[in-house]
């Protein structure tokens, strides 16, 4: 009798950016859908589990959006006459399940 075993990963890896901060300028005139910065995370999980995606954790202003499978931030409505000079986001990478 012959049996076969399917040993697979278990889900135990958060992913990991590859930079601590990532740190950008933009001008306020930037067109919507201008690219303005790529995120990257790894996952040491194999296959699916290993899978990273990206979403934005906090952006009240709602001037930016991200791809949530390239990691491209990209601007997501017109900035034009917001005084704010700096806007601060905070990048969260997901893993599938």
């Amino acid at each position: 009798m012959f049996y076969r075993v399917k040993i697979g990963d278990k889900n135990d890896n958060p992913p990991v950016f590859n930079l601590p901060h990532y740190t950008t300028t933009i001008e306020e005139s930037s067109m919507v859908g201008k690219r303005v910065k790529q995120v990257y995370a790894t996952d040491r999980d194999a296959g699916d589990n290993g899978r990273v995606e990206y979403f934005l954790k906090d952006d009240p202003s709602g001037f930016f959006v991200i791809n949530q499978y390239s990691g491209w931030v990209s601007v997501a409505r017109p900035m034009s006459g917001v005084n704010t000079v700096m806007k601060l986001l905070r990048f969260f990478a997901l893993y599938l399940y």
